[in-house]
């Protein structure tokens, strides 16, 4: 475990934000399924997530593509998490090849799945606290452009105001 990485992703602040929505509400899955479903579609990518990264670990809480263990676990370590990247800047995070990036080269994740390339927006709750990430996963080496950034912005402002109605 990442004492580090701990201490960055398990600020009290970030982890009451996460607290107050129901996020295992079935409904909610639903939906945010399909706001995945939405993106990868319309990004040409295998899978799409849409995350939470705790302080150990990422949950998945909406995806399209996702099968064997990561469907299983629904999430993955955070070491592991591409999103945690995307959390931790506040800002979109984009890997062209994972596997010729210094960050992710020797990734679990990318080796276990054969995904390379990740581009992701951040989900941003109450008080700008960011609580996850909204992505999209390919197992292509891949530049992502601006319209791609765009839609999964969009994707991303969809998500929150979902997340809104499931307010604890």
């Amino acid at each position: 475990m990442n004492t580090e990485l701990f201490d960055r992703l398990g600020t009290p602040e970030r982890m009451r934000e996460i607290a107050g929505y129901d996020l295992l509400h079935p409904d909610l899955r639903t939906s945010l399924d399909e706001i995945a479903k939405r993106s990868a579609s319309l990004l040409e990518a295998p899978v799409s997530l849409v995350s939470v990264v705790l302080d150990t670990s990422q949950l998945i809480i909406g995806a399209h593509g996702v099968s064997g263990w990561v469907a299983e676990a629904q999430g993955t370590p955070a070491e592991w998490a591409m999103c945690t990247h995307t959390v931790l800047a506040g800002e979109p995070y984009c890997v062209v090849d994972g596997r010729e990036d210094p960050k992710h080269v020797n990734n679990p994740f990318l080796e276990m799945t054969g995904l390379r390339s990740y581009l992701g927006v951040p989900l941003l709750g109450r008080g700008e606290q960011v609580i996850g990430a909204h992505c999209v996963i390919d197992s292509r080496r891949r530049i992502f452009t601006d319209v791609d950034l765009a839609v999964l912005t969009d994707g991303a402002e969809k998500v929150m105001k979902l997340l809104g109605a499931y307010r604890l």
